[in-house]
């Protein structure tokens, strides 16, 4: 897959939320969540609010150059993980960034002790993410799956 230097988050098909330096995703798609901790969870937010993996990049293996060639390949990898995955898509227009100096400051710390981003998909929740009580309701008012409207 060709990785495009601007991303942006598949947005309104995915949700996420950064809590304590974990990011969760929800795919509203597919019902599938994510976790990203530590390393992606920093990249994700990143990414995120500048559009551009290829800075995050080059802020890491500038401050760790001794680790530069696995910074790369590992951020890459996770990059297309991220789109493989339909988390992130490329985007149309530049993505005007506000002030991204402490997310600068926290890829640099995370270059240091540099872990590989992983991305966690968890598809044990499909069938509950995936039920709608806005949108499949019945005459009674009461939420059904599609599969129980199916059957009727």
């Amino acid at each position: 897959m060709e990785l495009h230097n601007r991303l942006k988050v598949n947005t309104p098909n995915v949700v996420h939320e950064t809590i304590d330096g974990e990011t969760i995703l929800l795919d509203l798609n597919t019902g599938n969540y994510y976790s990203l901790d530590g390393t992606g969870a920093v990249i994700w937010e990143f990414i995120d609010k500048t559009g551009n993996y290829e800075k995050a990049i080059e802020i890491m293996t500038a401050a760790n150059s001794a680790e530069s060639d696995i910074i790369d390949s590992t951020v890459k990898q996770f990059t297309e993980e991220l789109l493989t995955e339909k988390l992130m898509v490329i985007a149309e227009n530049e993505i005007t960034s506000p002030d991204v100096t402490e997310l600068e400051k926290k890829l640099k710390e995370i270059a240091l002790n540099f872990k590989a981003p992983a991305v966690c998909k968890y598809t044990d929740m499909q069938d509950l993410l995936l039920l709608d009580p806005i949108h499949e309701v019945d005459e009674k008012g009461w939420p059904e799956s599609r599969e129980t409207q199916a059957n009727e």
